[in-house]
């Protein structure tokens, strides 16, 4: 502890120590069942972000008679125990409906009277807390947590004034980053209703004459062409895991992009969880993405789209879509994020899968270069102000995550903060 700079009493409690019951408990083992308003609402690893958010974009159900039995309280904080995921977790405080939490997850019930729930909540934010996580690693296998581990897991408390400040400033970050993801998310719906409108309905262009394509019926002087004969299509590329020397955390070098980074970011992708050393990009002939380029994920998890925010290298399981016409990024990203995947089936041993040669060949719908340009200009300033506020959130995070030790140890007081 003594790299925290301490200022004031730390006293340290073990989670169970800290909650009603004095143990976890695991979720409910229930398949998931696509999403209804009349069923529980099913939280499961993948629905929580890596800074403890509700990930709301694919949200599912889960219909089984026991499943009143795992609803979560206020208070209560879910901890995932396996996988890639381990030590992922998410404080619930109501304001995100009712939700039953998934078996690959434990339950601990915060008691407020031990204290604030909330500084538990940020303590596993805390980069001690990732360390505690990191520490059950062994090589590249990523340890599973049981219940009784993460009940006996040490944190440092300190004294109830001290919890109460960092809840109060941290929240105050928390706030604005929330109320920025809800004005992204309402953005979002604007640019892609406006896009159904124009190239999904037509609503501008009943007037015209239509005529028969691969698409079904689209305007006249409209054209249904290959995505390879208006982008170039390249594929992303993995070094071999074994030789460790590809791959860095140097902000120096060159930000490699996952299936699982898309699944973190909005709209627009600047940040990856591992980069690639320059002589990985040189020896293996990785394609470097530019900056405004519409990324697509076509293994796995298909049809993830994000658009490039500097340049970066993707992993084999990303297409980049790259175009000197700036113009056609928000309409293919719109594009895209309306495409049916199904439509185009698969030929790989994957069932969750399309085969690159597919993806190149995937029809798409191109108006005319005047149609094209008015969208982009209606859109764009939707798409910058998405821009914007991701970046905000950025250091929004940045700020929070610099306070939170020093809050945690006293180091700063209220009127240091404020």
């Amino acid at each position: 502890m003594g790299g925290l700079g301490l200022k004031c009493e730390l006293q340290i409690k073990k989670l169970k120590d800290l909650c009603i019951d004095g143990k976890g408990k695991y979720g409910i083992p229930a398949s998931a069942v696509p999403f209804d308003e009349s069923l529980y609402t099913y939280l499961r690893i993948t629905d929580i972000t890596d800074d403890g958010r509700l990930n709301k974009s694919g949200l599912v159900s889960v219909d089984d008679a026991k499943a009143q039995q795992y609803i979560l309280q206020p208070n209560d904080i879910v901890f995932a125990r396996t996988g890639g995921s381990t030590g992922r977790n998410y404080f619930y405080d109501g304001s995100d409906g009712e939700l039953v939490y998934a078996g690959f997850l434990i339950k601990f019930s915060i008691d407020p009277q031990m204290v604030n729930p909330r500084y538990i909540k940020y303590y596993c934010q805390s980069q001690l807390y990732k360390d505690w996580v990191n520490s059950f690693n062994t090589g590249s296998t990523r340890g599973n947590i049981n219940a009784q581990t993460f009940a006996n897991m040490e944190i440092p408390v300190p004294q109830r004034d001290q919890q109460d400040l960092l809840v109060q400033m941290l929240s105050v970050l928390d706030h604005k980053i929330d109320l920025n993801n809800k004005i992204n998310a309402n953005l979002q719906q604007q640019a892609q209703a406006i896009f159904k409108s124009w190239f999904v309905d037509f609503e501008l262009f009943q007037d015209g004459e239509f005529v028969e394509s691969e698409l079904g019926l689209i305007p006249k002087g409209w054209t249904v062409k290959r995505a390879d004969s208006i982008f170039d299509i390249s594929i992303g590329k993995t070094p071999p895991r074994k030789e460790k020397e590809w791959f860095s955390l140097e902000k120096t070098d060159i930000k490699w992009v996952s299936i699982s980074d898309m699944g973190k970011c909005g709209v627009y992708i600047s940040d990856t969880s591992e980069r690639l050393t320059h002589s990985a990009i040189e020896k293996h002939n990785i394609k470097i993405v530019p900056d405004n380029t519409v990324i697509l994920s076509f293994k796995l998890t298909v049809g993830r789209v994000a658009i490039t925010h500097g340049t970066m290298a993707t992993n084999e399981a990303i297409a980049h879509f790259k175009t000197s016409d700036d113009i056609l990024v928000p309409y293919l990203y719109c594009f895209l994020k309306n495409f049916n995947f199904q439509t185009l089936g698969s030929t790989s041993s994957i069932a969750t899968a399309v085969n690159s040669k597919l993806i190149k060949q995937m029809q798409i719908l191109y108006p005319n270069d005047l149609v094209i340009e008015s969208f982009a200009s209606t859109v764009s300033p939707l798409f910058n102000q998405i821009k914007v506020l991701e970046e905000e959130n950025k250091k929004l995070s940045a700020i929070r995550d610099s306070l939170l030790p020093k809050l945690m140890s006293g180091e700063l007081s209220a009127n240091e903060v404020q």
